[in-house]
């Protein structure tokens, strides 16, 4: 009776199986004649030359294999070539495309077909899985900064210029960089205000339980409306509010626009932030807390310099969340006047035009994926070794 091979990393497996079925039957590229009509599908074996195709199948052919045969560990020269996997496929891809339109119509486009995604989702699911466990610590991220470092030139060098998706960036660079900025603001704005908001409450409903059961029955209230929902909720009551003072309309606050978005967003924020102060609190040691009692410390200086340094990773995680859920939701802002990236993506959904809403949303995930990452960095720079 044969045996059957001993699976390693089911994640690892996921991933291969992911990377393995984008170069076949999905399509890697679209030709477009101009940027509305249907287009014409490309996949790998004519979108690539041979040695770029084989790389790929070696490429992942070697980790679907790895994921059933070997150590668990990762070694170094499995490491490499994955974090340098990224900037490979997007100079193929942009060399493609050029190629593709060398021969094209003027208005021609060439996009990204639904196999470049699936390839880029089965990269991150690769790396995520590889950098989990390989051991040292220091050493991985030099692979992976060389790597980031490549796609960022690959960017600004103009290889990707020929791609549809960036073709509409160049068009709209400055109404870009303003919704960006939007986008940004808005996030902020909203994410500060539940911070200064959250973190009191949350000590309050610590120190006081009858509290703790009203407080968080409204915030989970609150999570339970749809964002666009309560976006109509505030237009009328601040629309009436900005009609009866007008010092308020001067200072841009009404119905629509900026002023609805950073008050919903705050309440969605709200819960996360004070749901982890509670948390965190909650969970200091009543040991450590004795030991500052026995040491002469008033309640302000156990807070101080007790309980909210032993809670500030777990704070730190509520506001993780709070950030990232407001990044995805003041896309939908953009329904209001409020701005941002969901500008691009509702422009797109009026057009019919695939790459003006990838516009929107990419640098969207890419901003939830970035600012995830920023918070988990400082959130393990604030745990203490013995805690990790």
């Amino acid at each position: 009776m044969p045996v059957l091979p001993h699976l390693r990393s089911k994640v690892l497996l996921v991933g291969s199986l992911l990377g393995l079925s984008a170069a076949w039957p999905l399509d890697f590229l679209i030709f477009r004649e101009n940027r509305i009509v249907e287009g014409q599908g490309i996949p790998l074996l004519q979108a690539a030359p041979w040695f770029a195709w084989l790389g790929f199948f070696l490429f992942w052919g070697y980790f679907l294999t790895r994921s059933f045969s070997g150590s668990e560990r990762i070694r170094a020269f499995e490491l490499v070539p994955a974090a340098l996997a990224p900037p490979c496929l997007l100079f193929f891809l942009g060399e493609a495309a050029t190629r593709i339109l060398s021969t094209a119509q003027p208005y021609a486009r060439v996009s990204m077909g639904p196999g470049i995604w699936i390839s880029a989702v089965a990269l991150f699911i690769l790396l995520v899985d590889l950098y989990s466990r390989y051991g040292r610590e220091k050493a991985k991220y030099l692979p992976l900064g060389t790597s980031a470092i490549l796609v960022l030139w690959i960017s600004a060098s103009g290889q990707l210029n020929d791609l549809s998706l960036l073709t509409e960036l160049i068009q709209r660079k400055a109404r870009f960089a303003a919704e960006l900025g939007n986008h940004l603001w808005i996030t902020g704005v909203s994410v500060g205000l539940s911070t200064l908001g959250g973190i009191p409450l949350g000590f309050a409903v610590f120190r006081r339980a009858w509290l703790r059961e009203k407080v968080f029955s409204i915030l989970n209230i609150v999570q339970t409306i749809p964002s666009l929902a309560l976006f109509g909720l505030l237009i009328a009551p601040l629309s009436l509010l900005a009609a009866t003072v007008p010092l308020l309309k001067e200072m841009g606050i009404q119905g629509i626009g900026w002023t609805p978005a950073v008050i919903a967003l705050t309440l969605y924020a709200m819960l996360p932030v004070v749901r982890n102060t509670y948390a965190g609190l909650a969970g200091v040691e009543p040991e450590l807390v004795e030991a500052g009692k026995g040491m002469g410390m008033s309640r302000v200086q156990l807070l101080v310099f007790v309980e909210l340094p032993r809670a500030f990773p777990i704070v730190l995680g509520g506001l993780r969340i709070a950030c990232v859920q407001n990044v995805g939701n003041t896309a939908v802002a953009a329904l209001i006047g409020a701005g941002g990236l969901g500008v691009f993506i509702f422009q797109g959904l009026g057009q019919s035009a695939l790459d003006l809403i990838m516009l929107g949303a990419v640098p969207t995930i890419l901003l939830a994926v970035g600012v995830d990452a920023l918070f988990q960095v400082l959130i393990r720079l604030v745990t203490p070794r013995g805690l990790q």
